[in-house]
């Protein structure tokens, strides 16, 4: 848990919101489990054993699938983080948190919020990510796995804008928990940072 310092948000239990944000990590983890012995029988196979039938439609839906799980959960972790930071330093008008996701974050609803600058590629590429999964039309025309490790794969059009070519995302997702795990230690020491004086 991060150290709030007796700091009470004025919106939230803080300490009740970070305790679900992390025991749900333990699901992010078990998916991440999961898909990396996926990817590793599919890519592994021996056509002269019974693992030649692991690569089937299935388990190719089953690891795409817990890809989306994962990616959509540590986004939605990153964006209630970045909405804990901004109402701590005060951004919010009107009741109204004004930098409270990684789009937010992103296009500098708040010009003075750069304390986590440092993982602008992380949250670009998770927010081009939920993104393709979650409205990409040309998506379902992309079936494809990592060939030398488990990849995070999708095909974005950016508003199904098809003037646009759609754009393919091969993404490690060694990457993107190593970047994860380097966000979630700074954060919860900026929390700490800034409630000390609260």
């Amino acid at each position: 848990m991060p150290k709030f310092n007796l700091y009470k948000d004025p919106y939230v239990n803080e300490e009740l919101k970070f305790m679900k944000l992390i025991t749900d990590l333990d699901i992010v983890n078990q998916n991440i489990i999961e898909t990396h012995e996926i990817w590793n029988r599919i890519i592994n196979f021996n056509i002269n054993t019974s693992e030649f039938m692991i690569y089937n439609t299935y388990y190719h839906k089953r690891m795409s699938k817990l890809h989306e799980y994962i990616v959509f959960d540590l986004k939605h972790f990153i964006d209630e983080v970045i909405a804990s930071i901004a109402i701590i330093k005060g951004f919010v008008k009107n009741n109204k948190v004004t930098a409270s996701s990684i789009g937010a974050y992103l296009n500098k609803k708040e010009k003075n919020f750069n304390d986590l600058d440092q993982f602008i590629d992380l949250f670009d590429k998770l927010d081009n990510l939920a993104n393709s999964y979650k409205h990409s039309y040309a998506n379902s025309d992309f079936s494809a796995i990592g060939k030398e490790e488990n990849c995070f794969i999708t095909l974005y059009s950016k508003y199904n804008d098809f003037e646009k070519q759609p754009i393919p995302y091969v993404i490690s997702v060694n990457y993107i928990i190593q970047e994860f795990n380097k966000f979630y230690k700074f954060s919860f020491e900026l929390i700490d940072d800034l409630t000390k004086n609260k």
